[in-house]
């Protein structure tokens, strides 16, 4: 009887939809049903059982933290398309050349050149002659926006560093024209610039054994300055310079998406120091000096830095407002030419050596003037 209650509203619905049931199927259906009324009171049980849980915890769950949202959006395409040429002049020292392989693995935005050679009498653009026009001709055939170029004079005695932004910066900008003069079949650019001149000293390389630091190969750094460059003006604008040159633009395809490493901008005695770490990332492998280390800092794990190399002193010398010349924007009046210098050395150890041949003159004639008395008894004997 209890089939054919559950089998009387079917047959209303069958007839209304003019389809005929086997009885087999009907059957079926009826197991069905019962097993869905078990099914319903299993829940049912479940459902009380974590409803009695609920109640005997009484604590409330924790409100997650709001995510942090980054202030750069990145669609996943590259942008800042930024690239620097990297060359330097011809007769460096082995130094300067390993310090140049240095950058050029730091930097991984570079444009690798041969070392130039041109004489100063050189005029291939309107900018003028000597290096800055040879320098601006190929960052524009190279499409930089950016230079670091690396000079020597005296025989690699003294070194200095060029950094600023070349005339193709600006023409790439202001591509429809309006900053370009057409007088007859001449196309004169507008001037790059600003450029900083440099004197570099106390050069330390990655092969150096104290160099003990690592890191990954075209990985972004993290770049470090010091407040003066916030407050002093013209340090301002080398900072600008040294974010165009040092920081490697987001989404290179030459770059690493991984920040292990920072470079450090100092700014003492007029000079500024540049320096490269590592980040080390340390755990504590035993539970007790995690204990340990999180009495200490407040954290299991220890954050160290190792140097990793090139280290370098910059001393700037004059700010240009164009690419290798042009007006002048700042003058450093505290330093001292290295050929001036060495002439100073050379003229104490001049004096020295004055000094000295002249107290000999005075032994000599001293003893000169000393004459011994001829005594009468010293042939009494013979």
């Amino acid at each position: 009887m209890a089939k054919k209650r559950r089998q009387e509203p079917k047959p209303e619905k069958e007839e209304e939809a003019d389809v005929v049931i086997p009885d087999e199927v009907q059957e079926n259906s009826g197991n069905a049903d019962e097993h869905d009324a078990e099914d319903d009171e299993m829940n049912e049980a479940i459902s009380s059982e974590e409803e009695d849980d609920d109640n005997d915890d009484p604590e409330p769950e924790p409100t997650p933290l709001p995510a942090i949202q980054s202030s750069i959006t990145s669609d996943g395409r590259y942008h800042n398309k930024q690239r620097l040429l990297l060359l330097s002049s011809r007769g460096i020292t082995a130094r300067y050349r390993h310090l140049m392989e240095d950058l050029r693995t730091l930097i991984p935005h570079n444009k690798k050149e041969s070392k130039l050679d041109v004489g100063k009498n050189y005029s291939g653009s309107s900018a003028g002659g000597g290096y800055g026009a040879a320098v601006n001709e190929i960052a524009e055939v190279r499409g930089c926006h950016s230079v670091l170029f690396l000079e020597c004079r005296k025989r690699g005695q003294d070194g200095y560093m060029w950094l600023g932004r070349t005339s193709h910066a600006n023409s790439s900008f202001d591509a429809d024209g309006d900053n370009t003069v057409d007088s007859g079949k001449k196309r004169l650019m507008i001037a790059g610039g600003p450029s900083i001149k440099f004197h570099i000293t106390n050069i330390h390389t990655m092969d150096e054994l104290k160099m003990t630091g690592n890191c990954m190969k075209g990985s972004r750094p993290v770049l470090s300055f010091d407040k003066a460059f916030d407050t002093v003006d013209h340090l301002k604008l080398v900072k600008h310079l040294f974010v165009d040159v040092f920081g490697t633009p987001r989404g290179h395809p030459k770059s690493k998406p991984f920040v292990d490493r920072v470079m450090g901008f100092y700014y003492a005695d007029g000079k500024i120091w540049i320096r490269n770490y590592q980040i080390l990332e340390e755990t504590a492998a035993t539970a007790k000096e995690a204990h340990s280390q999180k009495k200490l800092t407040g954290h299991a794990h220890s954050t160290s830095l190792i140097e990793i190399g090139p280290r370098f002193v910059l001393n700037p010398i004059r700010i240009f407002r164009g690419s290798f010349g042009g007006q002048t924007l700042y003058v450093n009046k505290q330093f001292v030419n290295p050929n001036v210098a060495r002439s100073l050395e050379k003229r104490e150890q001049g004096d020295k050596y004055i000094r000295r041949k002249g107290a000999e003159r005075k032994r000599k004639n001293r003893d000169e003037r000393i004459v011994v008395p001829t005594d009468p008894l010293a042939d009494v004997f013979d």
